[in-house]
């Protein structure tokens, strides 16, 4: 038996969280196809040079600058959505009445449409359904319904319900509060290091990291243990 093993049997590990956007459902590339559908309509609806050297990278940068000025947790992420449209096309100068909607509705449109989870979730999901609790502790607005994951999950918690954006540990304590269980009872499996592994880390739960890409770990943040798909979670547990 490893070590993790002992620790996960002297843990008890009754309930296991698990983040949503690239964890259980390729967010990137359906943001990123997402994001370019949108490119190409603005581009014909504002025909330039602005609009033609903008790019998806920008756009995604134009996201990033409102979440970080309106906060993440702090609203939702539809409205940091729709204001990085306000604000992409103020960016290559296009004033019509109605633009940025319509370019928030063929995003949201395009994105739910791409969304679907990856081909080891489901059969996790059903191993381990019966055996423990099962959550959704997220930053985004993804529901497991939108990818397909009906009836798995005993609760979902999101940022923008509690105010909390993961790593802070209190939206590791309002997930949990309603059950009961001390964070050394509950395992939370995601694909960010900062977010996720150190959440999870500072609340005193099992972090596990679910590194898909087989990316370095260069952050100095520890995970209890490293996979590198979904279906060695059950070798753990």
């Amino acid at each position: 038996m490893t070590t993790l093993e002992r620790l996960t049997n002297q843990r008890n590990i009754t309930t296991i969280t698990f983040d949503m956007d690239d964890t259980l459902w390729d967010f990137q590339a359906a943001m990123g196809r997402a994001l370019e559908l949108t490119l190409e309509r603005l581009r014909v609806m504002a025909p330039g040079d602005a609009a033609r050297k903008l790019t998806v990278r920008r756009m995604m940068e134009i996201r990033d600058e409102v979440a970080s000025e309106l906060g993440e947790g702090a609203t939702t992420q539809e409205e940091i959505r729709y204001t990085a449209m306000v604000r992409t096309v103020e960016h290559v100068g296009f004033r019509a009445r109605g633009a940025a909607e319509e370019l928030y509705r063929l995003y949201w449109e395009a994105r739910v449409a791409g969304a679907r989870p990856y081909d080891d979730v489901a059969g996790v999901l059903e191993a381990l359904q019966g055996r423990f609790r099962l959550g959704i502790i997220s930053n985004g607005n993804n529901t497991p319904q939108m990818v397909g994951l009906d009836d798995v999950f005993d609760f979902t918690v999101f940022a923008h319900e509690c105010g909390f954006p993961k790593p802070d540990p209190r939206i590791f304590e309002f997930a949990l509060a309603g059950f009961g269980d001390k964070p050394d009872s509950v395992a939370h499996v995601g694909d960010s290091l900062q977010s996720d592994v150190l959440g999870a880390n500072n609340y005193g739960m099992l972090s596990v990291w679910l590194n898909r890409d087989g990316v370095a770990n260069e952050t100095g943040i520890t995970p209890h243990r490293e996979i590198g798909n979904l279906t060695e979670l059950l070798d753990i547990l």
